[in-house]
Parts: structure tokens; sequence; C-alpha cells
């Protein structure tokens, strides 16, 4: 590594060089050979796994979303519950409501179809909903 003259510390171009310094023969980094049974053999591998990631950071999406639609359910029916919804605002939160029952199906069904347009219903129904009770909270006096 370098030093800077009439310094003690190593500066970060020093570092950096350090690292990368390998066993070289002719100035040439010497790789092993591969075969195309072993480089085809990787690239299977290396699709699996982006797919599996792919599939992962989907079925979390997925997840996210069917709960924002489960949360707006269980609220509007809380308030409905309590008594603190207003008599203009009951229908859109009933529909909320079943946004966020749509919400939880999604957990209980596993055929990727249906689930994605339950999970596409809920997202309406509970934008529907709490557009509606923003709506006619502003409206009732």
């Amino acid at each position: 590594m370098e030093t800077t003259q009439g310094s003690d510390f190593v500066t970060v171009v020093g570092i950096f060089a350090g690292m990368s310094r390998r066993v070289r023969s002719g100035g040439r980094v010497k790789r092993r050979p591969v075969s195309e049974a072993e480089r085809a053999k990787a690239v299977e591998e290396y699709s699996e796994a982006v797919g599996h990631l792919q599939h992962s950071a989907f079925r979390n999406l997925r997840t996210s979303i069917a709960n924002i639609a489960i949360f707006f359910g269980v609220v509007s029916g809380w308030m409905i519950v309590t008594g603190d919804a207003e008599p203009v605002a009951l229908v859109p939160m009933s529909v909320s409501i079943l946004g966020g029952v749509l919400g939880v199906a999604t957990y209980a069904v596993r055929r990727q179809p249906l689930a994605r347009y339950l999970l596409i219903g809920a997202v309406v129904l509970a934008v529907v909903g709490f557009a509606g009770t923003v709506i006619a909270s502003q409206v009732s006096p």
C-alpha cells in the first residue's frame, strides 16, 4: 500500500489498489477454465435465483396491498360498531368492509389468477369506500 510522503496514513487509492491485487503472471489475471456445461449450469442457477427473488417480491407486494384493504375494512367496521360513523357515511364504510373481506380472501386463495382478481376487487372497493367516506364527511353538516 502506498503512503503519502511525510505522513503515516494510507491513502484511499492505496487501500483499493491493495484490495484488488491478485497473483498475476505476465500482468494478467488468470481465470480457471470453465466448460460449457458448467457455464450453462451457472446461468440456470442464476436465473432460478432471480425467479425466486421476483416471486417473493411480488408476493410481499400483494400481501401489503391486501393488508391495506383489510385495515380500511377493520377501521370502517369499528367505526360502525362503536357508533362513530355518520349516517351519510354508512354506505361507503360498508363498501370498505367488503373490500377488507376480499383482502382477507386473497390469503385463502392459492390459485394465482383468482387471487389477483380478488386483490384488484379489494383495492377498488377500499378506494371507493375511503373516497366515499371522505366525501360524505365533507358534505354532512
